[in-house]
C-alpha cells in the first residue's frame, strides 16, 4: 500500500518526501507509521481486515511494535516465537510507564518442567506436552501429585491473573489460541506464526494414538484403526459412521486433552485423527460420501493428498502415499480489537490460513526500487553471488565440500576477517561435523577461519549475525516436494512438480510460486539479511535462486568469479609442501600421500606459483618452497571480483 500521495512508489518514498530525505530514519518511521495506521484502520472499521506489515529485517519492525503497543489507548498483545525476541519487546517496554507482563511459559515459570523436583518429573511433562496436553489443564488435572502444586498454583499459574489485566502482554504465536490473550485487545504477530497451529502424525503414531482413543471410549462403535478404515470404506456402515460423527461433533473442539495424559500412547488430537480419518474416507464409497464437505478430486488424483475442514474449524490434510496427517487448528481472532502481522517476506496465503481470516491485505514499507536504494545506499550492503546454480543443500545430499570450503576461504582471505556462515542444518553437518571422504581435506582449518554457524531454520528474528561485515550463504533450503505439497493443500491449492521445470525454474503450477518462494527464496533472503543488519555487509550468496528483488541488487555476479576445485593430487601436494617444506619437483612427488607423478607435480607447483601460494629458487633444478600456501583456499582456487 503506497503513501498518501498517489505520486508515492511507496510508504518509505512518502515519508521520505515529507522529511526532505531518503534516510535509514525515515524508513525506520514509514515502519511504524505503516504499523499505526494498520491498527488505527482496524480500530476505526470492525470490518477492516487484518494487516501485514512487508518490511525488510533491517527497518526495526520490533522496536516499532513495542513502540506502538504502548502509545495505544486499547491492550496489546505481542507475539513472537523466540524467547530472545520478547525479551527485546519486555526491554524495549521498561522505557514505557504503562504494565507489561510476559505470558507464562513452561519453560520459563514452571519449575517442574525446568527440573526443579527431578529429571523425571520434567520428562513427564514434556511427553505430555508433545502428546497434545495444554500446560494450563495439566496443572489442574495433576494438581494433586504436580510437585509445583502443593504449596499453592505453581508460578506458571499464578502469573496468569497478571497476564489479564496488563496493557500490554508478550508471548508466542501459540497464545493467540487463548482467548484471554487476544480478546479486546490489539494483537500483533512479530514474524510468521508458522507451524504454531500444526500438529502431525505419522504412519505408527496416527494408528496407535486412534487405537487407543477407540479402545478406550465405550460410547464408539469400533475399538482400533483398522476398524475405523472399516466404518470409513463399507457402504453399509453408516450408522455407524453416523454414530461416531454424533459423538465426536457435538463439542465445541474435537480434542480432548484427557487422551494425552491418561494413556501413555494418547494423543489429544486422536478424536480429531478419527473423525478427519472417517470422513476422508467417503469419496472412496463414492454415493455415501457426505454432502456436509467439498471434495478436490485433483488433490487426491494429482497430488495423493485429501483435505478436509471439521465442525470445530479444525483443517486435516490426509498423505495416501505415507499415511500421515497433519492437522491444523487456527486460532480464532473474531474477539480481537486489531490483527498486524510483521514479516520481511510476507505470503499472504500463509498468513490468511493460518492465522484462520478470510481475508488479509499487505502493506509494503518500500518497494522494489527504494528496498534496493535503502540497502545499498543507505545501509551499504554489497551482494556477490558466487554461483548461477541451485544448490539444493536440504537434504546435505548434494553438498560440494571442496568447492564451499574454498568459498569460505578466499572470503576469508579477501576480507581478512572470520566471516559468518549460513546453510541448511543437513549441510552444516555435513560439512563441519562428518568426516571427510577424501583425503587432505581439513575441516578444522577451515572452521577456524569462521565467526559462527547458523542454520536456515533458526534464523527468523534472529539478531546473532549483527554487526558482521562480511557473511557466506551456501545453498538453497527446499523441504522436498510433499511438505510443500501438504503447506499448499492447507490453503486451498493443488501443489504438481512440473515435468520441464526444475533448479531455478523449478514449478508446482501455482501462479507466482507463493509456496517454493516461501520455502526457498524468501529463506535466501533472511539469510543474506541477517549480516550487518544496521551496518555495511558484504554478503556472498553461493546459491543461484534469489528473489527477484535481491537478484537486481547484486553487485557482482557469477561470471565474475571462478571455482577451480583442487584434486586430491593437488590437495596432495600442498600438505606436503607445508607437513615437510620445501623440495624439488621429484623430491615432493615421491613423498608420502602425493599420488600425481613428477611432471604433474611440476605443473601443478608452476600453477600454485602463479596464484602467488609457492616460491622457487634458482637453482637446477628448482627447489621449491610454501610462500603464503598455509593461508590459500586448500579444497579450490576461487577467484573472488574486486569490489569498490
Amino acid at each position: 500500500m503506497a503513501g498518501a500521495d498517489p505520486d508515492d512508489c511507496c510508504r518509505g518514498a512518502h515519508v521520505a518526501s515529507q522529511q526532505g530525505e531518503f534516510t535509514q530514519a525515515t524508513v525506520w518511521d514509514a515502519c511504524r507509521d505503516g504499523i499505526q495506521e494498520a491498527i488505527e484502520a482496524q480500530l476505526d472499521d470492525e470490518q477492516a481486515p487484518p494487516v501485514i506489515i512487508d518490511g525488510l529485517p533491517t527497518i526495526g519492525k520490533t522496536r516499532h511494535a513495542t513502540e506502538t503497543a504502548f502509545d495505544l489507548d486499547v491492550p496489546a498483545a505481542i507475539l513472537t516465537h523466540r524467547y530472545e525476541t520478547r525479551d527485546v519487546h519486555l526491554n524495549l517496554a521498561a522505557e514505557h510507564q504503562k504494565a507489561v507482563v510476559e505470558v507464562p511459559t513452561l519453560d520459563r515459570d514452571c519449575p517442574t518442567r525446568r527440573g526443579d523436583h527431578g529429571s523425571g518429573w520434567a520428562e513427564r511433562i514434556n511427553d505430555y506436552r508433545s502428546r497434545g496436553a495444554s500446560p494450563t489443564y495439566l496443572h489442574y488435572y495433576l494438581q494433586d501429585v504436580l510437585p509445583c502444586m502443593q504449596d499453592g498454583d505453581c508460578p506458571y499459574l499464578a502469573r496468569w491473573d497478571a497476564v489479564e489485566a496488563a496493557d500490554v502482554i508478550v508471548g508466542g504465536p501459540a497464545h493467540a489460541a487463548l482467548d484471554r490473550v487476544v480478546d479486546d485487545r490489539v494483537v500483533i504477530f512479530d514474524e510468521d506464526p508458522g507451524t504454531a497451529y500444526r500438529t502431525e502424525f505419522d504412519a505408527n503414531q496416527l494408528s496407535t494414538a486412534i487405537s487407543t482413543f477407540l479402545s478406550k471410549n465405550d460410547d464408539l462403535p469400533i475399538d482400533n484403526h483398522f476398524g475405523l478404515i472399516g466404518a470409513a470404506t463399507n457402504e453399509g456402515m453408516e450408522a455407524i459412521r453416523d454414530a461416531i460423527r454424533d459423538e465426536l461433533s457435538d463439542n465445541t473442539s474435537i480434542a480432548r486433552p484427557t487422551e494425552a495424559v491418561d494413556d501413555d500412547d494418547g494423543h489429544a488430537e486422536a478424536p480429531t485423527a478419527v473423525l478427519a480419518m472417517l470422513e476422508l474416507g467417503g469419496p472412496i464409497i463414492g454415493d455415501t460420501a457426505p454432502t456436509e464437505y467439498d471434495w478436490d478430486d485433483q488433490l487426491r488424483e494429482e497430488a495423493g493428498l485429501d483435505y478436509v475442514e471439521l465442525p470445530d474449524g479444525s483443517q486435516v490434510v490426509y498423505d495416501h502415499a505415507e499415511s500421515r496427517v497433519v492437522i491444523r487448528r487456527p486460532p480464532t481472532l473474531d474477539a480481537a480489537r486489531a490483527v498486524v502481522g510483521l514479516d520481511g517476506t510476507p505470503v499472504e496465503e500463509l498468513w490468511r490460513g493460518r492465522l484462520g481470516v478470510d481475508e488479509i491485505v499487505s502493506w509494503r514499507v518500500l518497494c522494489d526500487d527504494c528496498r534496493a536504494r535503502y540497502l545499498r545506499d543507505v545501509i551499504g550492503y554489497e551482494f556477490v553471488q558466487t554461483t548461477s546454480h541451485v544448490k539444493p543443500y536440504s537434504s546435505g545430499e548434494y553438498v560440494n565440500r571442496r568447492g564451499d570450503f574454498g568459498v569460505i576461504e578466499a572470503v576469508a582471505n579477501r576480507h581478512d576477517t572470520t566471516p559468518g556462515v549460513i546453510t541448511t542444518k543437513s549441510a552444516a553437518e555435513r560439512l563441519f561435523e562428518e568426516p571427510p571422504s577424501e583425503p587432505f581435506i581439513d575441516i578444522e582449518r577451515v572452521t577456524d577461519r569462521i565467526a559462527d554457524v547458523k542454520h536456515y531454520g533458526a534464523l527468523r528474528s534472529s539478531n546473532d549475525f549483527t554487526g558482521t561485515e562480511v557473511g557466506v550463504v551456501l545453498g538453497s533450503p527446499h523441504p522436498g516436494d510433499r511438505p510443500l505439497q501438504i503447506t499448499a493443500a492447507l490453503e486451498g491449492y493443488t501443489a504438481i512438480r512440473g515435468d520441464e521445470g526444475k533448479g531455478t525454474d523449478l514449478d508446482y503450477g501455482i501462479p507466482e510460486r507463493p509456496f517454493l518462494r516461501h520455502y526457498r527464496e524468501h529463506k535466501i533472503a533472511q539469510a543474506v539479511l541477517r549480516f550487518g543488519r544496521t551496518t555495511a555487509a558484504t554478503v556472498y550468496i553461493h546459491t543461484g535462486v534469489l528473489p527477484e528483488w535481491l537478484s537486481e541488487m547484486v553487485t557482482v555476479g557469477p561470471e565474475a568469479v571462478t571455482i577451480e576445485e583442487r584434486s586430491e593430487g593437488q590437495r596432495g601436494v600442498i600438505r606436503a609442501l607445508l607437513d615437510e617444506g620445501p623440495g624439488t619437483a621429484a623430491e615432493i612427488a615421491n613423498r608420502e600421500g602425493v599420488s600425481i607423478g613428477e611432471k604433474q607435480t611440476r605443473d601443478w607447483l608452476k600453477r600454485l606459483r602463479s596464484e602467488g601460494y609457492v616460491s622457487r629458487d634458482d637453482s637446477q633444478p628448482y627447489t621449491w618452497g610454501a610462500n603464503g600456501l598455509a593461508d590459500a583456499p586448500h579444497t579450490a582456487h576461487v577467484r573472488l571480483p574486486e569490489l569498490e
